[in-house]
């Protein structure tokens, strides 16, 4: 099974061009023989990394959020078109405008142009928290089944960093993974520890080797001469002045599978995938199996979605306004 991984620099807060180049790219992944292509986390519109540098600015969330992708829109279904014609699998990472309000959310798209599993981050990360709303129970599905029946599943950052989610994951068996990242350079060229391309490199590594799966590592990154574009000139670690790539292909034993492109250099990561790898992994250590004690540790899972508004079925009573008034 072949497979790619994107690094890119996102079309900054154009919704229209990135949808273009989403396309290009997933035709590319596809004219290479690649039968799954994974995105960085909000391709599209581009990760606005200035909420973490600069105070809350609402006209640039606003143009942020005018540039967000609804999964009910004419771009969507370009997308979808798109995908069916190059005949390939996509995990798409992107902000979602539902109504007056944004997630980070993560489609599966098969081969055929069908949306075969829409989820969203279910908890936003620190600054995130003040554009980003929390995802519904649903989106604890985070993994179908794939090409050849291979499971494949995807998670958002840093849902990377919650223990019980990734146990829940891997209990879905798994067999390749698409990690979405934004842009983080590294610590050696001044980025924060926690923020850096090192902390999200080692989650994603361990992810492979604590699920004994595949991971496709997919990444943004920044150019300079966009930095003022996303608000970020002059504010030196947020900057990202050497790009902030850091894609890869891992396998079930940590290992990495592709060659390390440079952090500003975009292009389309490719590893042919011997899934009997991620068999020979689990003869040692498979934790949601043989290497598990549910006995003593458990995980609850609540996986159905609670509307916005529900009504007391008591005595039927009807709580409109016409209803009350009608009942004395």
């Amino acid at each position: 099974m072949k497979v790619a991984a994107i690094q890119a620099e996102p079309v900054w807060w154009d919704l229209r061009a990135g949808i273009a180049k989403a396309i290009s790219l997933i035709k590319e992944a596809a004219s290479n023989g690649a039968e799954l292509v994974g995105f960085p986390e909000s391709f599209i519109p581009g990760y606005p990394m200035a909420i973490w540098a600069q105070p809350f600015d609402p006209d640039f969330l606003a143009k942020f959020q005018k540039n967000c992708l609804s999964v009910q829109s004419e771009e969507f279904k370009e997308i979808l078109g798109a995908t069916k014609e190059a005949g390939i699998w996509v995990v798409l990472g992107f902000c979602e405008i539902d109504g007056g309000s944004m997630y980070a959310s993560q489609t599966i798209i098969n081969s055929e142009g069908v949306l075969v599993l829409h989820r969203r981050k279910l908890k936003a990360t620190g600054q995130e928290r003040t554009i980003w709303g929390d995802a519904p129970a649903d989106s604890l599905q985070s993994a179908v089944k794939g090409p050849g029946r291979v499971t494949i599943g995807t998670l958002n950052c840093w849902e990377h960093l919650q223990p019980l989610l990734r146990y829940h994951h891997y209990s879905l068996g798994v067999q390749v993974h698409v990690a979405c990242w934004p842009f983080c350079d590294s610590v050696a060229d001044g980025a924060p520890p926690h923020f850096s391309s090192d902390a999200q490199i080692i989650q994603a590594k361990f992810a492979a080797l604590e699920g004994q799966m595949f991971v496709i590592s997919s990444t943004q990154l920044l150019s300079p001469k966009n930095a003022e574009l996303c608000r970020l000139k002059g504010t030196g670690k947020w900057e990202m002045p050497m790009g902030g790539g850091f894609a890869a292909i891992y396998a079930p034993d940590g290992t990495q599978l592709t060659q390390t492109i440079a952090p500003n250099q975009e292009g389309i990561l490719y590893a042919d995938l011997d899934l009997d790898a991620t068999k020979k992994a689990k003869l040692v250590a498979d934790p949601v199996g043989h290497y598990s004690r549910p006995d003593l540790l458990s995980v609850t899972v609540h996986t159905r979605p609670k509307p916005l508004v529900s009504y007391d079925p008591e005595e039927g009573r009807d709580y409109t306004l016409i209803g009350r008034l009608q009942q004395g």
